[in-house]
């Protein structure tokens, strides 16, 4: 879930136009958020590590500015105030998603190009050129949270990424799913820092 969407539902639930589908959503989020916080590291691109900054100083200028607009009242006559809950919702997730920033920049780990007598082998930060079934393709090995495989960035943990990395170029892997997919390496290369 990015800032733009979980501010977006934020907004809604505090006016109470919150649809099942995005309540869902956000339920997923916190769920999501707490299994992430168990992992140890996060590989990431500089450029990764100054989105993921950038978005958690606006998700924190958020919460900010909602908490200064004021708290509602807790009671509106004898019952709970609807606004109250949907704002205590929305603090929650606010919370629970800067602990989630939070967590990836204490635990970040900077992907840098290997020292040139290890650039012949797959590691992360790689692009490599592979012949499947006959055509070229290529990947740019990436941290989970960069991970986007319609672009051709594929996460050091997906099986493909697992299964090239530490290999040279004429390796050829094998990837098992509903059928075998035989990936051989033709080029290795890392783009400069």
């Amino acid at each position: 879930m990015t800032v733009a969407r979980f501010i977006e539902l934020s907004k809604a639930s505090r006016s109470r136009g919150i649809n099942e589908s995005g309540q869902a959503e956000a339920r997923f989020f916190i769920k999501n958020t707490i299994m992430t916080a168990t992992l140890n590291k996060f590989y990431v691109t500089k450029e990764g590590l100054e989105k993921i900054q950038a978005e958690y100083e606006k998700l924190r200028d958020f919460k900010h500015q909602k908490t200064m607009d004021g708290t509602p009242n807790l009671l509106h006559s004898e019952e709970a105030n609807p606004e109250y809950l949907a704002f205590q919702e929305d603090m929650s997730l606010l919370d629970a998603r800067l602990a989630e920033y939070e967590n990836i920049l204490q635990n970040a780990e900077l992907i840098v190009r290997p020292l040139r007598s290890k650039q012949n082998v797959v590691d992360l930060g790689a692009r490599v050129t592979v012949e499947v079934a006959g055509q070229s393709d290529e990947f740019e090995i990436v941290g989970t949270l960069e991970a986007n495989p319609s672009v051709g960035r594929i996460s050091n943990e997906s099986p493909v990424g697992r299964a090239l990395l530490g290999r040279k170029v004429g390796d050829a892997i094998e990837i098992s799913s509903p059928t075998t997919t035989v990936y051989r390496i033709k080029k290795i290369r890392y783009v400069a820092d």
